[in-house]
């Protein structure tokens, strides 16, 4: 980007809880933080107008605060008018690889900057974003070249993933063209949230406690995320099944596969409890020919690099005995 494109007020560095600043050009420097050093994660333009977003961390936890920073400037060489300054967070993205696909779970809204407000729902993408906050009037302000406006929000990760934090801007410039369109009026964060440890849980059943030799039954196990945190980067289910059963399949849903005897199913993140914290794996075997006494051990596990808080209770065996 040129020098002349990264020309911001300093007053909008030097009051980031101010819902904007709008003054003469100066140098470009990062966000005033007397604890920490921002980091800029992303800088976009059309030619007109540069977006610049800022992380007081850098990168984000679960369970951490983090403060985002975003500035908006014309650099462009004519006056703009009706400039808004908008923005949507939430947890994970439902179309990314692993998520739950029922919308972001978090995160937990902190702190904003003195004069921003939040959106209505309508206002924001509700299957992708758990609220959204304006920084300025809806109908947006007046800026000269060189000058800027921007917003700031403390937010804490519930969920790990790639989440949706997107800011955005849209403008009117002196001829009436109104510009609202990605993507160099947006930017969308979407750099993974390390997950925290949390606690999941397994509970399991046959149909049966005394199938018939040579006949078909069920297992179904429940997958349960006791939290305190959602889970990022999905479960892995496996069962190795004695050599005393024939594996025929899952249940429609599970997506599972079957080498030898092994049976491996991915599952999707889990929330922390509710709804959404739990799965059910159902398989069907086929019981040996002779009498015996089956028993069957399984084991679910987070994915890397999530760890469990509480791995004790990861796995159960079911016992049957046939006749």
């Amino acid at each position: 980007m040129k020098t002349q494109q990264r020309t911001y007020v300093r007053s909008a560095f030097m009051a980031i809880g101010a819902a904007f600043a709008i003054g003469s050009a100066a140098t470009a420097s990062a966000p005033a933080s007397a604890q920490v050093t921002p980091t800029l994660l992303q800088e976009t333009t059309d030619g007109v107008i540069t977006i610049d977003l800022w992380s007081a961390n850098g990168s984000d936890t679960v369970g951490v605060n983090n403060t985002y920073t975003w500035i908006v400037t014309n650099s462009s060489g004519t006056p703009l008018t009706g400039v808004i300054l908008g923005s949507h967070w939430g947890d994970r993205n439902p179309g990314a690889s692993g998520s739950t696909g029922t919308g972001p779970v978090g995160p937990t809204l902190v702190s904003i900057a003195p004069g921003c407000g939040g959106q209505s729902p309508d206002e924001f993408p509700a299957g992708v974003a758990r609220f959204g906050i304006w920084c300025t009037p809806i109908t947006g302000v007046p800026l000269q070249p060189g000058q800027s406006v921007s917003g700031s929000v403390t937010l804490r990760p519930l969920a790990g993933g790639a989440p949706n934090y997107t800011v955005y801007t849209g403008y009117t410039t002196l001829t009436g063209k109104k510009v609202f369109q990605a993507p160099g009026t947006f930017i969308t964060n979407t750099n993974a949230v390390a997950p925290a440890a949390t606690d999941i849980q397994i509970t399991g059943s046959a149909s049966t406690g005394s199938p018939s030799v040579g006949s078909t039954f069920t297992y179904t196990y429940q997958i349960k995320d006791a939290g305190p945190w959602g889970t990022g980067g999905g479960l892995t289910f496996v069962d190795t099944l004695p050599a005393s059963l024939t594996y025929v399949g899952a249940a429609l849903g599970n997506n599972c596969s079957v080498v030898g005897q092994t049976v491996s199913c991915t599952i999707n993140d889990l929330d922390n409890g509710g709804t959404f914290g739990q799965s059910t794996i159902t398989l069907t075997v086929i019981a040996s020919g002779a009498p015996q006494q089956i028993v069957n051990t399984v084991s679910v596990h987070t994915v890397s690099p999530q760890d469990d808080s509480n791995p004790t209770n990861n796995g159960v065996t079911v016992t049957v005995t046939t006749k």
